[in-house]
């Protein structure tokens, strides 16, 4: 009578190089599928911003010899604005899938996230507050698209710090930049200053984005300062 043995796992005979490798390889994989979807994310955002300020702009910024009716303009402005948001969160979600992080990061996600709407809420808040003490409409046509895109700024920093993304902060950095300078050119002008400037850093980022991962880059080496 023979004594049984276990099947052996294929997994077990792997060499410690081999088995180093095969680690590589998925890490690769994750970091492959983290970065994919940000060409499409930045693009998305780079276009509501573009053509979301310009028909913004358009609102006075040709009068008097033509004028963009203000409820297409905001509308324009909003659904873009709101597309963009679900296209984030769809590809996002997606990007995801099946990539299980610690209670440490799960936490610091929600945080973050919810930091986004709060941070909307309270500018908003503000600005009601400034036109109930007086602040006129002219005043408040720069206040509230120039504080959402400080606000902006702000969390892609903040963004940038918390996930070691250099990318994220030089970007957050730029749009600040555009946040400070945009005002100095008064209402409409400061619209077309954020639809150039601020959507043309996502268009660029888009670019960025799909050349470094079409040419066979790491996910990390993009993304990360490690």
């Amino acid at each position: 009578m023979t004594p049984h043995t276990p099947a052996s796992d294929p997994d077990d005979d792997l060499d410690p190089a081999a088995a180093l490798d095969l680690v590589d390889r998925q890490q690769e994989e994750i970091e492959r599928r983290m970065v994919a979807g940000l060409p499409l994310i930045l693009g998305s955002w780079g276009v509501a911003w573009g053509v979301g300020f310009t028909m913004l702009w358009l609102i006075d910024g040709l009068a008097p010899g033509f004028r963009m009716p203000l409820p297409i303009a905001v509308v324009t402005f909003i659904v873009l604005m709101a597309g963009a948001l679900a296209v984030s969160g769809i590809v996002g979600a997606r990007m995801g899938r099946g990539i299980r992080g610690g209670a440490a990061a799960a936490w610091t996600g929600t945080v973050f996230g919810l930091a986004w709407p709060i941070g909307f809420i309270a500018l908003l808040a503000l600005g009601n507050a400034l036109i109930v003490n007086g602040m006129p409409p002219e005043l408040a046509n720069i206040y509230y698209p120039t504080a959402s895109v400080m606000l902006v700024g702000f969390m892609y920093i903040l963004a940038g710090g918390i996930w070691q993304n250099w990318q994220s902060i030089a970007m957050g950095g730029w749009i600040l930049l555009v946040a400070c300078v945009a005002p100095f050119f008064g209402y409409p002008t400061h619209y077309l200053v954020f639809a150039i400037a601020g959507g043309g850093v996502f268009l660029v980022g888009t670019v960025f984005t799909a050349v470094w991962i079409r040419s066979g880059h790491g996910g990390a080496a993009l993304w990360t300062s490690r």
